[in-house]
C-alpha cells in the first residue's frame, strides 16, 4: 500500500521569479515565471481599468498611481486584496518609487500569508506616454480554497486499520472565514482485554482579522474517545498486543484564541482550552519485567471525571514562502503551555515546545535545510500531554489526532534502549534534509511541482527523575540515541503536499 501523508502547514505561495526581460518594468512579487501585460489580454478582469506599455525610464523616479487593476481574482474578493494594499498605502493619488519601494514588496507579503493564492506579483504600467503616471497591476493565481490538511490511512498489530482526513475550506463563500473539519476512527483493538474502537473528532474555525484590526480569531471543539495500550510484559521492542492492557478514557474539550500578526512573516498566538475528562480507574497497573520482578506504573492520568484547563502562548516566524525568490529561508515556532488549579486545572505542569529549520538554495538548485525540534514537560502533565517516542522517530507511528493505534516502539539501531521510554518528558531531535526539484509547474490546476528527498538525523528522549534513576543505576544511557533517516517524493499540489516516502510507509504498516 502506498502511503500517503499531507503537510499540516497549509501551503503558500510557490515559487519566484525574476522581472521582465527587459528589466524596464516595476515588479515584485512570487511569480514563477515573469509577469507580462499580454497574460490576461483576451480574459480582462471586471476590475481592470487600463491597459498599456511597461514603464521605462531612469532609475529611482517617483510614480504616481492613478488607477488599479487586479487580475487573476475568483473566490477571493476585490475588498481582501485592497485592504492589504490599502494598508501598506498603495492607493490611487499614491507616489512610490521604481525601481524599488518596500511597501510593495511588504503588500505581496500581505497578499501571500493569506494564503489563498500561490502567485503573487505586483508591477506598474503607464496610463499614457507620462511615465510619472501608472496602473498599479496586481496579478493573482488563486490557488483551491478547499485543503486537505491531512489524509491518515494505516495499520497495526492492535488496530487492524485505523483513518480520517482533515478537510478545510479557508475562504468560506468569499468571507475569509477558515472552516473546518477532522475525525479519524479505528477499527477495535485486538489481543487486549478491552477491545474499544478509539475515535476523535474535531471542527475549527478561523477569522483572520476581524473588525478592520489585524487581530484575528480561532476556536475549535473536539471529542476523543481513546482506549490507550501500555506495556505490561515483554521485552521493549516486542509490539505483541498480548504484552499489553489498555486505558479508557474520554476528553471533551474547546480552544478559543486570537492571533496577533506583528509583521507579514511574524505572528503570536494565545489560546485558551479547557476540556472534560472521564477517565476509568486503572487499579493499581504494573508490569511483569523479563526477569520476573514487577514494578508499579505511573499512567500519568487522574481517575473518574476531572478537567484541564490551560493557557498557550505561541509565537511563529515564517519566512519559508520567500525562499523560492530569496533563494534562502526558514521558520521558527515557540510554544509554551502552563496548566495550573489557578485556571481550574486538575494539572499543574509547564510545556515548551520549540522547532524551525532553515532552507540554503545551493548553486547548482538543489536545496539543504536543516531542521531542529525539541520539547520539555515540568510537572504533573496528562499522559497526552507527554512526549510519545513515534512523534520523533521516522519509522515509528505517532499518535494520530491524540490517538496511538500502536504497540510498537521506536527501533533501537545503537543499541542505548531508546525503545525503553513510553512517553517521555524531555525530547528532540536534529535532521538534515537534500532536496532535488524534479519539475516545477505554476500554472497547472492542481500539481504544481515534485521534488525529491533525502533525510538523515538523530533523535532522543528521557523521562522522569525515577525512570533516570533507574537506568543510571542499571549502567543505561539516561538519555538513549535513536536514527532518523527517510526518502522519498513529494508532490506540491494546490490541496497539500503528498508525501511519498519510506517513513511514512514504515509508520502505517503492521511491522
Amino acid at each position: 500500500m502506498l502511503a500517503l501523508m499531507l503537510s499540516l502547514a497549509a501551503p503558500g505561495v510557490r515559487a519566484a521569479g525574476p522581472p521582465d526581460a527587459d528589466g524596464s518594468a516595476l515588479v515584485r512579487g512570487r511569480t514563477a515565471q515573469p509577469a507580462r501585460a499580454s497574460e490576461h489580454e483576451d480574459d480582462p478582469d471586471e476590475e481592470d481599468l487600463v491597459e498599456g506599455e511597461l514603464v521605462e525610464g531612469p532609475i529611482e523616479r517617483a510614480v504616481e498611481i492613478v488607477a488599479l487593476q487586479i487580475r487573476g481574482r475568483k473566490q477571493v474578493t476585490a475588498k481582501q486584496v485592497t485592504e492589504a494594499l490599502e494598508a501598506e498605502g498603495l492607493v490611487e493619488g499614491e507616489q512610490v518609487f521604481w525601481p524599488e519601494d518596500a511597501r510593495i514588496d511588504r503588500a505581496v507579503q500581505r497578499l501571500a500569508a493569506t494564503g489563498y493564492f500561490d502567485q503573487v506579483a505586483i508591477r506598474l504600467v503607464p496610463v499614457s506616454r507620462d511615465s510619472d503616471r501608472a496602473s498599479l497591476v496586481v496579478d493573482l493565481h488563486e490557488r483551491g480554497s478547499l485543503v486537505v490538511r491531512d489524509l491518515s490511512a494505516a495499520s497495526s498489530l492492535l488496530t487492524p486499520f485505523a483513518g480520517g482526513f482533515d478537510l478545510m475550506e479557508r475562504n468560506l463563500a468569499g468571507s475569509r472565514v477558515h472552516l473546518g473539519a477532522a475525525f479519524v476512527v479505528g477499527t477495535k483493538g485486538r489481543g487486549v482485554p478491552d477491545d474499544r474502537r478509539q475515535q476523535a473528532y474535531k471542527i475549527y474555525t478561523e477569522l483572520p482579522v476581524i473588525a478592520g484590526t489585524p487581530v484575528g480569531v480561532v476556536g475549535s471543539a473536539y471529542a476523543i474517545l481513546a482506549n490507550e495500550p501500555y506495556r505490561v510484559a515483554g521485552q521493549n521492542y516486542d509490539p505483541d498486543p498480548s504484552n499489553f492492557d489498555t486505558l479508557r478514557y474520554n476528553r471533551f474539550g474547546s480552544v478559543v484564541g486570537v492571533t496577533i500578526p506583528f509583521r507579514a512573516d511574524l505572528r503570536l498566538g494565545i489560546d485558551f482550552r479547557f476540556e472534560a475528562i472521564e477517565a476509568e480507574p486503572a487499579g493499581a497497573p504494573t508490569q511483569t519485567l523479563p526477569g520476573g520482578e514487577e514494578r508499579e506504573l505511573d499512567l500519568h492520568l487522574q481517575d473518574g471525571l476531572h478537567y484541564l484547563s490551560s493557557a498557550e502562548f505561541s509565537l511563529v516566524w515564517d519566512e519559508r514562502n520567500r525562499a523560492a525568490m530569496l533563494g534562502k529561508g526558514g521558520h521558527i515556532r515557540l510554544d509554551v503551555q502552563l496548566s495550573s488549579p489557578a485556571i481550574g486545572s486538575s494539572y499543574e505542569y509547564l510545556r515548551v515546545l520549540i522547532g524551525g529549520g532553515y532552507s540554503f538554495r545551493l548553486p547548482w538548485g538543489h536545496w539543504l535545510t536543516p531542521s531542529l525540534w525539541g520539547g520539555q514537560i515540568a510537572g504533573d502533565a496528562p499522559r497526552f500531554e507527554l512526549i510519545l517516542p513515534g512523534d520523533l522517530a521516522d519509522w515509528t507511528p505517532g499518535r494520530t489526532m491524540g490517538l496511538q493505534y500502536s504497540t510498537r516502539w521506536p527501533v533501537d539501531t545503537f543499541k542505548t534502549g531508546v525503545n525503553a521510554y513510553a512517553l517521555a518528558h524531555l525530547g528532540g531531535r536534529v535532521d538534515l534534509e537534500y532536496g532535488i526539484p524534479l519539475f516545477r509547474r505554476p500554472r497547472t490546476s492542481f500539481v504544481y511541482g515534485g521534488y525529491l528527498f533525502f533525510s538523515a538525523g538523530l533523535f532522543t528522549l528521557t523521562g522522569t527523575r525515577a525512570e533516570r534513576s533507574e537506568r543510571r543505576a542499571l549502567g543505561e544511557p539516561v538519555a538513549p540515541v535513536g536514527l532518523n533517516a527517510d526518502f522519498g517524493l513529494k508532490l506540491d499540489t494546490s490541496i497539500g503536499t503528498f508525501d511519498f516516502s519510506v517513513g511514512n510507509v514504515l509508520r502505517r504498516v503492521p511491522l
